[in-house]
This record gives C-alpha cells, structure tokens and sequence, in this order.
C-alpha cells in the first residue's frame, strides 16, 4: 500500500483541534500549534460547466511555509423512492442532511463529529504545508444508510469546494438493488452474496454533480479497475450500468449513463480505474480498498463526478 514519507510525517504531526476558539472542522497536519481559527464564511464557489477543473485558492495565508485549505462538498440523495406506486427516481438537487463525514486514512477524524448540515454541505479547513499535497478517501455515514468510501482524492495549496458524493437511498439499496444484483449473479455463480462495490461514473468533460445537464456519462467507453486481474478473478466486472441506471452484464461498454461498478473486489489493494475510447482521454482514480473497511461497515466505494472517471469528450448530453 503506498504511504508517502510525506504523509507519515503529517500523521505525525497531525492533531486533533479540539481546544478553545478552534473548531472541530479545522484539522491541523503541521507540527505547528493553533490557538485561534478565522474563517468568514463566503460563497462556495463550485465547478460548472467547463470551469469544473477550476481550484479555488484560499485567502487565509500564515507565513511562507503554511497555508489554510477550505474543502466542502455535497452528499446527494442518490437512487428511487419506492415508497411511491409507482418507484418515482429521487429529485437530482435532493441531498442528504447530518450525514458524518471523516477521512479513512485519519480515522481520528471520525470522533470529530463533523456532519453535512440542513442543505446536505459540510466544510473542513485543512492546515497543511504548502506544496506538500495530501490524500483523503472520505467517509461518508450515516445510521442506517450505506456507509461509503470515496476515491482518494489529493488535497493541494488550492481549495477544493465542489466535492460530492452519490449517496443512495438505503431502502433502495437494501430493498431494491443489493437483492437484484445478488439474484443476478447468483445465475452466473451460485450462492454469490455482494460484499462490496466499487463503481465510477464514466463522464463527459462537463460530468458534475454540481451541473443539471443529464445524462452525463459518455457512451461507448470501456472501464478498467487495476490490479484486479492480479487476484486471479476473485472481483466481478466489470459491469456497465443501462441507460435506467440500474447495473446490466449485457452491456460491454458504457450507456448514457455512463455508470460502472465490480463487485467484491479483494481487499488491502490500491486499485486504479479510468476507460478507453477510441480518439478520447480519461482521468484515472484511485481507491484504497482496506481490511479496516469491513470493520467499518463500508460496502461501497464511489467516486461521483467531478471527480470520477471523466474523459475530455465535450459532446451535448446522451450524444457520442
């Protein structure tokens, strides 16, 4: 498992700022002591359209070798309401409230309590060296739903304001989907029982949580996990989600949707995803899949865009 020596020094030096005048979002990873923390709350400024690569920078600056990272996102409700005759699919703008938000590869951070709020955004600040970039998978819980691990993502000088996270609706999950899945591969493997999964959207250049144009995924593309091959097949996919979003091993390449998962991928590996299509390019991300997860209740792991798999195709919605 990759562990920069950077990163141990952070672990280090990192410390819980749980003192007078400093708030319980505010994370120092220097071996310097803060005694009091500013931060005027201002307007997030969120990626959209094709400014959703943009990094904000942030304003708070303490001396050459020290700088103040806001990082704040947004938990979507993410799935079908079945309680309605017929299933109605959840309001793309409905979020998810009081969820906690902690960071896997800090597991201090789970004890701070920090939570989304009415509107379903939550904030941390992140005192960090600069030019010392750190790796946060984020955590996302709540009782009763489906505890979710994101992809890493690498924390730099910049703010980072448009974080998200695709979090389904449990009775969705529980009632809906994990029980299709199982019966589906149950024809393929019997007695197959879903562990884990881990999934990516395959997206246009614009693919944002933060953005309304729908579908976002980029058709015809077709996804890696690596070093899945490595654990000679024990992990399943991968399998490309149809154009109702519901995951289909018909399918060999992506739909509109742009959706892709594998299903019981082994533990305590890195794993890269990213895709191919003829005359495009796609980012690649990384998940950090690890024996603490079980322990953890964590079943998925999602990387939701602006932060997936998204290639440079900057074609209108459900075109080529």
């Amino acid at each position: 498992m990759r562990k920069s020596i950077v990163v141990l020094m952070a672990v280090v030096f990192c410390v819980a700022l749980l003192v007078s005048n400093v708030q319980a979002n505010v994370l120092n990873f220097t071996k310097y002591q803060i005694k009091r923390f500013d931060a005027k709350p201002e307007k997030s400024k969120h990626r959209d359209g094709d400014h959703h690569k943009k990094r904000h920078r942030g304003k708070k600056n303490w001396g050459k070798r020290i700088c103040v990272v806001k990082l704040s996102g947004k938990t979507n409700h993410f799935g079908m309401d079945i309680s309605q005759i017929p299933p109605q699919y959840i309001d793309y703008h409905a979020t998810v409230p009081d969820v906690k938000v902690w960071i896997a590869e800090y597991p201090f951070t789970r004890k701070l309590d920090i939570r989304t709020d009415e509107t379903g955004w939550w904030t941390m600040y992140i005192v960090k060296y600069k030019g010392i970039d750190l790796e946060f998978s984020f955590v996302y819980e709540k009782e009763g739903w489906v505890t979710t691990k994101s992809n890493i993502i690498t924390v730099t000088d910049e703010d980072n304001t448009d974080l998200a996270i695709q979090y389904i609706d449990p009775a969705y999950y529980y009632v809906v989907i994990k029980p299709a899945v199982e019966a589906m591969m149950q024809s393929i493997i019997p007695g197959f029982a879903l562990e884990n999964a881990v999934v990516v959207t395959v997206g246009k250049s614009w693919a944002s949580m933060h953005d309304d144009r729908l579908p976002h995924g980029d058709p015809g593309a077709t996804a890696f996990l690596t070093p899945l091959d490595a654990h000679g097949g024990s992990g399943i996919g991968p399998i490309y989600f149809n154009e109702a979003v519901q995951p289909d091993p018909t399918y060999t390449e992506t739909s509109v949707d742009g959706g892709v998962t594998w299903l019981n991928v082994p533990l305590n590996e890195l794993y890269t995803a990213t895709a191919a299509k003829e005359n495009f390019k796609y980012e690649t991300v990384e998940f950090d899949l690890d024996e603490a997860d079980v322990k953890n209740g964590i079943e998925l792991y999602i990387a939701s865009p602006p932060d997936s798999v998204e290639g440079n195709n900057d074609s209108p919605p459900g075109a080529p």
